[in-house]
């Protein structure tokens, strides 16, 4: 459930990155480019993806906890993504397998 809640961050940090006009790249999918053409879109895609990352995170956590667990995963993804995206590390293969691996790991030891 971790995992899930933090590729949701993720993906919420992406779409909010795909509003800015000084970061763009090259290999878009049709989707980001649709919000890209509309960020009002891409402003509510993000917003959507963060309450229900943090509902979920509540809901396993509690309010105070999970509140805060929120906003520091909120700041790893965005961390993370500002940090890789320059080098282009991040594709959908790897986002594709950190989350398979990641789910792996929560179902052998959790």
């Amino acid at each position: 459930m971790f995992t899930t809640i933090c590729l949701l961050f993720f993906l919420g940090f992406i779409c909010w990155m795909n509003t800015s006009r000084r970061i763009s790249w090259a290999d878009k999918s049709r989707m980001m480019h649709y919000l890209a053409e509309k960020p009002l879109y891409s402003k509510f895609a993000a917003a959507f993806l963060f309450s229900l990352a943090t509902l979920l995170c509540t809901f396993l956590l509690g309010t105070g906890s999970g509140i805060l667990a929120a906003l520091v995963i909120l700041m790893l993804a965005g961390s993370v993504s500002v940090l890789f995206f320059p080098f282009r590390f991040i594709d959908n293969k790897t986002i594709v397998l950190i989350y398979l691996s990641g789910i792996v790991f929560e179902i052998l030891f959790y």
